[in-house]
């Protein structure tokens, strides 16, 4: 597999989009990977290498914000993930996988199917949630003030229903609110096919104080991007997805 650094990705008004290509040989199709919030392209690449291993190339960037990505955070964001899955269809058929925040924005795409892994689709976020958005910003991420992404996924709007195949990944023991959008999520989209990831996970404790029995939950949400069980079963399922290689 070939690892190299992309610097001729742009968004449709110019500006430059960091990212990651990783292809393997022979290669059968096209993944865009979109990082969580507070997170790089960096973050991304055991996903890519597992991807590899399949056949599959992998794009990895920067969302506005975040990385090397200097310019600023907003809905852009939208824009730039359909930059990198247009760019990806060089490969043939072209999937989005991404994970919270990414994972909303992958389901927002115009990729022929998508991994959301615990997507960021939640009907509000619980107090615990906002706490540590607010008082534990990512040092990756350049916000307005901290906890900008509240207002940023209700900019972002709803996941619009479509009948393209998506896979929807969660911890089985993931932040109670996106837990508790899944099965909304899934009955919105008819060909989604919804998972949970049992290996892997920090227990729950008990405890008087709700943030210390909620950290875990946040935890297990946040350490998804490096659980074996994630990336194996995204890769199995896009590989049955992403057709036959085309220097085969």
């Amino acid at each position: 597999m070939n690892l190299e650094r992309v610097t001729t990705l742009t968004a449709t008004d110019g500006h430059n989009i960091p990212a990651y290509l990783l292809t393997p040989d022979p290669v059968r199709g096209g993944v865009a990977l979109i990082p969580p919030y507070g997170s790089t392209k960096e973050h991304m690449l055991g996903i890519a290498a597992a991807l590899g291993e399949v056949g599959l190339a992998a794009l990895s960037i920067d969302l506005c914000g975040h990385g090397e990505n200097r310019t600023a955070i907003g809905l852009v964001m939208r824009d730039e993930v359909d930059a990198a899955v247009s760019y990806m269809r060089r490969f043939g058929r072209t999937a989005a996988v991404g994970i919270s925040l990414g994972g909303r924005l992958a389901l927002m795409s115009s990729a022929d199917c998508m991994v959301a892994i615990s997507p960021s689709v939640v009907a509000a976020i619980s107090p615990q949630g906002k706490w540590m958005f607010e008082n534990f910003p990512s040092p990756a991420v350049r916000e307005p003030y901290s906890g900008y992404v509240i207002e940023l996924l209700d900019l972002l709007g709803p996941v619009a229903s479509h009948d393209r195949p998506a896979l929807l990944l969660y911890a089985e023991r993931d932040i109670p609110a996106i837990l508790e959008g899944a099965a909304g999520l899934n009955a919105a989209l008819p060909k989604s096919d919804l998972r949970y990831i049992t290996a892997d996970l920090r227990p729950d404790i008990q405890h008087d104080n709700g943030l210390i029995r909620y950290l875990p939950r946040w935890f297990n949400h946040g350490e998804l991007k490096f659980n074996y069980e994630v990336l194996a079963v995204t890769a199995g399922w896009l590989a049955e997805r992403c057709g036959k290689a085309q220097n085969a």
